[in-house]
């Protein structure tokens, strides 16, 4: 028995009747020999760490573009919070941590530079929107080239699943895109871990970067309800306490409703018609309390937009610009589609080339895309 046995015997003895074993993963795409060292989820993990994408969020903004402070938060760092709070999460319930680790630090390898003004700007051009999402399934599955002998980079359905599925907290996903990954069907609880997982981070974190940019008021935040009940009877600051709270709220309500539901197996889990991992509905109002001041006063503030504001120009002109003349574009970036973009006429040349300019783009950095504006178009757009 080599090491991966010995884990994957580890999984069947310790994790919980409903987590998911790596001996039990529907594959890859490309079938490959298995790993001697690491169960599947674990490489899956190793393959995203060091992946291009994943190097990239580094310098794309959460909220602060990247030069605005070095100490507020990228997509970098929200990705390695979503780790941590999940591996909690996880532990507790005795899920697959290595598949939570996988998914938490895959979830947003589809973003684009900017943040959310980046994915709105980009939604608001193509006749098929944009889904950050979405993108990232399409870089783990087509657009990576860590591995020259194959496309992407050949994760198991259950981490793209993942990916995917990491916004059902939030979203109803289209039923008639991604269909390979069963876009109305239940994703593993360690899936829905991170639809957790990720806006307790981003909550949190946006909530402390707020106050340290001196555009929240921790005077006026402590007449929220979530607030009332961390500063009782404590004399460490409340805002500390916003990510325990929350994750012991989780932690308990889906203990709670695993025996309510009867959850035994995995395929019950996702047989179930909703997300099994929740708030309990008390903390989730409050929580959805804090959510709509953070963006009445944080997201909404004028500061903020004007970088968003800035962030969506140059993502717009950007892409009109590519649009208009595909020989602005990196020869690399056209290479596959040189001959047909050559011969085809204007509306074959549009469709061979929006999705081109838009996996480009979306790929960028935020100081790639200030530094290919500047050499492609000029002076930097200033905020209105």
């Amino acid at each position: 028995m080599n090491i991966r046995q010995e884990l994957e015997a580890r999984e069947r003895r310790e994790l919980a009747p409903y987590a998911t074993l790596s001996t039990a993963s529907r594959g890859r795409e490309h079938p490959i020999e298995p790993d001697p060292i690491r169960t599947v989820f674990q490489r899956d993990r190793d393959r995203i760490i060091h992946c291009k994408a994943f190097r990239r969020l580094e310098y794309k903004t959460q909220v602060f573009v990247n030069h605005e402070g070095d100490h507020y938060r990228t997509r970098l760092t929200h990705s390695l919070e979503v780790w941590q709070i999940g591996q909690t999460i996880a532990t507790a319930l005795g899920l697959n941590l290595n598949l939570v680790g996988a998914i938490s630090l895959g979830h947003d390898l589809g973003h684009t530079p900017f943040g959310h003004s980046g994915e709105n700007a980009l939604n608001s051009i193509l006749p098929e929107g944009f889904r950050h999402y979405e993108q990232g399934v399409r870089v783990v599955e087509e657009l990576d080239d860590s591995y020259p002998d194959q496309p992407g980079l050949n994760l198991t359905f259950e981490v793209r699943e993942g990916i995917l599925k990491h916004v059902l907290w939030k979203i109803n996903l289209d039923p008639n895109r991604f269909s390979h990954l069963e876009p109305t069907v239940m994703p593993s609880l360690e899936a829905q871990v991170i639809n957790m997982a990720d806006p307790i981070a981003f909550i949190s974190h946006d909530l402390d970067d707020g106050l340290r940019a001196g555009i929240l008021d921790e005077a006026d935040l402590r007449r929220l309800r979530i607030a009332e009940r961390l500063s009782a009877g404590s004399e460490r600051p409340w805002v500390r306490r916003v990510i325990p709270l929350l994750v012991i709220d989780v932690i308990q309500e889906t203990v709670k409703r695993l025996a309510q539901f009867s959850i035994d197996s995995p395929s019950h889990v996702r047989k179930h018609a909703e997300l099994i991992v929740d708030f309990s509905p008390e903390i989730k109002q409050e929580n959805e309390e804090l959510s709509a001041y953070l963006y009445e006063n944080f997201y909404d503030d004028y500061r903020v937009r004007r970088m968003r504001k800035q962030g969506s120009r140059i993502i717009e002109e950007l892409y009109h610009v590519f649009m208009g003349d595909w020989r602005l574009l990196p020869t690399a970036v056209t290479a596959a589609k040189r001959d047909d973009l050559i011969n085809a006429n204007d509306k074959a040349e549009e469709e061979l080339l929006r999705p081109i300019v838009r996996d480009y783009i979306a790929g960028m950095t935020d100081r790639f895309a200030f530094k290919t504006y500047a050499q492609v178009i000029g002076s930097i757009p200033l905020p209105e």
